[in-house]
């Protein structure tokens, strides 16, 4: 069967060893969409590939493309751009590898969205970026971004079952249902409950065409509920293979 070359901006989400001298690589590609290639030869010392082919990287991939394999083969790639100082920094590095795996488990193979594209490499500048009190904020309003763009976008404004704004000191949130629940709707929807200003920073994340650090309390209280309202969110609507082991660790030793 013939092949088409491919040359498309990609990020680097995983990568592993085959055979002696060669690497197994799944890239997120802004024209193709996930894919795995072959790198012949990147683990020699002189390889065409560089330092290229590593976690996390913004890459320019030439790849001969055959859509009857579900492995592809590795031309030539260009490193773009790459984040030092998410590899010195614990919390950058787990969050940075949380929006890879977050990309890697909630797509499928060959399926283009340019706008989950942009949001994966924003985030990873963002994360590099940003003051340490941003970065867990920014992973949240990468996570809402995300779900967007996957089609998964939480209501966070009303209530999902009886279409009332959420106001008030506690209200309620149900990943299955899709988002918040007014106090009289969530006891009987068995979410869970929620301090309502948590709903709102979320809400107002949500309205941001772009993250703005300003745009957040300089310490987000009830972090952990933060937390747990969009991990769940995800992890019911991506389904089985959508736990975040990046952020294992990192929400063990987190304050909450």
């Amino acid at each position: 069967m013939p092949s088409r070359i491919l040359k498309t901006r990609a990020v680097v989400l995983r990568t592993r060893r085959m055979g002696e001298t060669s690497k197994l690589v799944t890239l997120y590609s802004e024209d193709e969409g996930k894919f795995k290639a072959t790198a012949k030869g990147a683990r020699k010392p002189k390889s065409k590939f560089g330092g290229a082919l590593e976690l996390m990287t913004e890459v320019q991939v030439v790849c001969y493309l055959r859509d009857e394999r579900d492995l592809q083969t590795l031309s030539d790639c260009d490193a773009l751009r790459s984040f030092p100082a998410l590899l010195t920094d614990l919390e950058r590095l787990s969050f940075g590898s949380a929006a890879c795996e977050l990309i890697d488990r909630l797509t499928v193979e060959r399926d283009p969205n340019r706008r989950l594209y942009r949001c994966l490499s924003g985030v990873l500048v963002g994360l590099e970026e940003v003051e340490p009190a941003q970065v867990e904020p920014l992973f949240w309003y990468f996570q809402l971004r995300a779900a967007e763009a996957l089609g998964y976008r939480p209501e966070l404004g009303y209530c999902t079952s009886c279409r009332e704004v959420l106001a008030g000191e506690w209200l309620w949130f149900s990943a299955p249902m899709g988002g918040g629940l007014c106090a009289r709707c969530g006891p009987a929807a068995g979410g869970i409950r929620v301090a309502g200003n948590s709903l709102r920073l979320l809400a107002g994340l949500q309205a941001l065409t772009a993250y703005r650090p300003e745009a957040m309390p300089p310490a987000p209280a009830r972090r952990g509920e933060i937390r747990s309202m969009l991990r769940g969110f995800l992890e019911c609507h991506g389904g089985q293979y959508s736990h975040l082991k990046s952020l294992d660790f990192l929400e063990s030793t987190a304050t909450k």
